[in-house]
């Protein structure tokens, strides 16, 4: 077992988007990661706001460890958000950059900030993780992921019971946040 796993992360489902495949997307984020030193990996959705939640929780988790994980599980998705591309992006909503070259986000409305993305082979039981920041803050994750949210920041359940039936998501892909950890997109 990965020590990682016991430690907070930001979950993330992820797939097809904006009419590419999972696997075009990666190879154009493992480009952009050998040409920028970073990349951008765009999301959207009201889970992971990344003012009012990822880099609050980014910034609070990395001063007690080193650094912050975002773990990816991989599902079936038919996602078509457009393929308009995003020009700027901004950490506060106010002052706004222009995108460095090389860096592609499409059909986004956020964008986590990532180190290299690697392939892992993890299995994360979700009954052992809450929500850690946030309004669903210490809401069980098991819970909190159901349905169409496909996202969360999460930290370890102080109070698991280890006499509950695992509820296990396969991670296949890990990526390390870099400072900013989250910004917003503008088209």
């Amino acid at each position: 077992m990965n020590q990682l796993i016991h430690d907070p992360f930001i979950f993330m489902k992820v797939g097809n988007h904006a009419g590419e495949s999972f696997e075009t997307i990666l190879k154009r984020k493992r480009k952009e990661y050998d040409k920028t030193g970073k990349i951008f990996w765009g999301y959207g959705g009201t889970a992971c706001h990344p003012v009012n939640q990822v880099r609050p929780f980014a910034t609070l988790q990395t001063k007690k460890k080193d650094g912050i994980y975002l773990f990816m599980s991989f599902v079936s998705s038919s996602s078509d958000q457009g393929t308009l591309r995003a020009r700027e992006y901004s950490v506060d909503g106010i002052d706004w950059q222009k995108i460095p070259n090389g860096i592609i986000v499409t059909g986004s409305k956020y964008a986590l900030v990532l180190d290299e993305i690697t392939e892992t082979d993890l299995e994360i039981d979700m009954n052992q993780f809450i929500v850690g920041y946030g309004p669903s803050r210490d809401k069980k994750a098991v819970d909190y992921l159901k349905g169409r949210t496909d996202k969360a920041c999460l930290i370890p359940d102080l109070y698991y019971k280890s006499n509950q039936e695992p509820i296990v998501k396969k991670i296949e892909y890990q990526a390390k946040l870099q400072d900013p950890y989250a910004v917003l997109l503008r088209y």
